[in-house]
């Protein structure tokens, strides 16, 4: 039986790390370095950044950070007419990014607020009446 399934049989029969460190120091044995994952080590770059954002951040200057990021996104989309063609006509997503004015990306946007604007006025409804229909 090799060291790292030793190692792996005690790890599951511990009942917390400190028993773990315990039965190996027990066996003569020292638990391995952590493997290091490929690639760059992770970065933290503070609040204000749009990657904290993603990570899950949601204070004033991360929010203000993703939504400077997305609209810079937008307009990139919008500076080639061509990225509209291959995102597809007719869909709210080619009409918000990539600004794609044509009948179909109109009509696909107006039919998605219609459709949000009416359930918000359901979910107001139901409130309003404390949830019975």
């Amino acid at each position: 039986m090799s060291a790292r399934t030793v190692l792996l049989v005690v790890a599951e029969h511990a009942q917390d790390a400190d028993d773990c460190r315990q039965l190996l120091s027990m066996l003569g044995l020292t638990p391995s370095a952590p493997k290091r994952k490929p690639g760059r080590p992770p970065v933290d770059h503070g609040h204000g950044h749009y990657s904290t954002y993603r990570k899950g951040c949601r204070c004033d200057d991360c929010r203000e950070a993703h939504r400077q990021r997305c609209s810079e996104w937008r307009e990139s989309k919008k500076q080639d007419p061509t990225a509209a063609d291959w995102a597809g006509h007719g869909k709210t997503s080619t009409y918000k990014n990539h600004g794609c004015r044509c009948a179909p990306c109109r009509r696909a946007n107006t039919e998605y607020w219609r459709v949000y604007r009416a359930q918000r006025r359901e979910r107001r409804v139901l409130v309003e009446t404390g949830g019975a229909r």
